[in-house]
């Protein structure tokens, strides 16, 4: 019997333990302890480099830092299933509000999604032949791309920041945060304000779950957009800057009515059909706009903390050259990133540990 730690295998010559003719499995029943099974350390460290790295490059560095080898399936295999658990722990932690905690007067909420790269082997309806070996039908992979959306929750002048996501549509992402919210101390009089991006379903999912937060829209999307109608509408390259600044500013400073009245008098123009677009973008988002204000008050005016957080979180590791995840495998491996980065790493497996203890 074989029992992986950090210092090696350990070859145990019986399961087995004999007592008045009868046996039990005291290393199985008492310990845990089974046939190619691994200890806490060695569960933890492979954990460590599989949400960091490749599982190819976290074999490597198990063996340069423990000097034996462990097979990169093995390495995959225990990180994906310590994975589900810190899925189910995230998911716990974010739903329970209990306990006493300091009340917030003011808090940030923002929200943003990135794609992940997935594939599936699906029976092909193409191929008729069968695999060599066992005789089963030949698989294709299915690549797609789908949408990972993360958020998090801070007080507005300071810390903790704590993170969640998932794989889901925005309202369900938009409940895990509510959840978070509530966990770092949300009130019926906390003061909410949410930044994103204008992306069809978010703001609203945002608004329904926090009704009583300020929105504010990415200024540098706004931006995008009037860049995006100033070339269709033919404004020389050299003047686009000057034409956008001017109104983005203009916007900033509370005219955006004079804005929307230069803009409705060149649709009438032009007919063209990107700044009907622009008229329609700003008039959705007319009360999260005034930048001017909001910059008094304290309030950021640009998600970058978010987009930056989608760097750091999901594609550090999910997205890297080559990478392809079957979905099943999203979430969970989300969630031990997410684990990292809310500090609740150490909190995670001190809590396998006392409860090995406590069996």
């Amino acid at each position: 019997m074989i029992f992986i730690t950090i210092f090696g295998k350990l070859k145990l010559l019986s399961p087995y333990l004999w007592v008045n003719a009868k046996s039990s499995k005291p290393l199985k029943e008492e310990m845990g302890i089974t046939h190619q099974g691994r200890s806490e350390a060695v569960k933890r460290a492979l954990s460590d480099f599989g949400i960091e790295d490749s599982f190819s490059l976290a074999a490597k560095r198990f063996k340069e830092h423990y000097h034996f080898d462990i097979g990169v399936s093995a390495v995959a295999r225990s990180t994906k299933q310590t994975a589900m658990q810190a899925m189910h722990y995230v998911e716990k932690k974010t739903s329970d509000s209990d306990g006493e905690k300091a009340p917030l007067d003011k808090m940030l909420v923002e929200l943003d999604g990135c794609e992940i790269r997935t594939a599936v082997l699906q029976e092909s309806e193409n191929t008729t032949g069968t695999t060599p070996v066992y005789g089963k039908p030949k698989r294709t992979k299915r690549v797609n791309w789908r949408d990972v959306r993360i958020g998090f929750v801070r007080p507005l002048d300071g810390t903790p920041k704590i993170f969640v996501g998932k794989m889901d549509s925005y309202p369900e992402v938009v409940e895990q945060l509510y959840g978070a919210a509530q966990y770092i101390g949300m009130t019926s009089k906390t003061e909410i304000v949410g930044v994103c991006d204008g992306g069809i379903g978010l703001p609203e999912a945002l608004q329904r779950q926090f009704p009583t937060m300020q929105f504010v829209l990415d200024k540098s999307h706004l931006q995008d957009h009037f860049y995006d109608t100033a070339e269709k509408m033919a404004v020389p390259k050299k003047d686009q800057k000057k034409w956008v600044s001017t109104r983005v500013e203009a916007i900033a400073g509370g005219d955006v009515e004079k804005v929307l009245i230069e803009l409705k008098e060149e649709y009438e123009r032009s007919q063209n059909k990107r700044t009907k677009r622009l008229i329609g973008y700003i008039n959705r988002f007319y009360d999260a706009l005034d930048y001017d204000t909001f910059k008094s008050k304290g309030y950021p005016i640009g998600s970058g903390e978010i987009e930056s957080a989608h760097k750091s979180i999901p594609q550090k590791r999910l997205k890297i050259p080559g990478a392809s995840w079957h979905p099943d495998s999203i979430d969970p491996m989300l969630s031990l990133r997410i684990l990292r980065a809310n500090d609740w790493w150490e909190e995670f497996w001190d809590q396998r540990t006392e409860k090995l203890l406590a069996a």
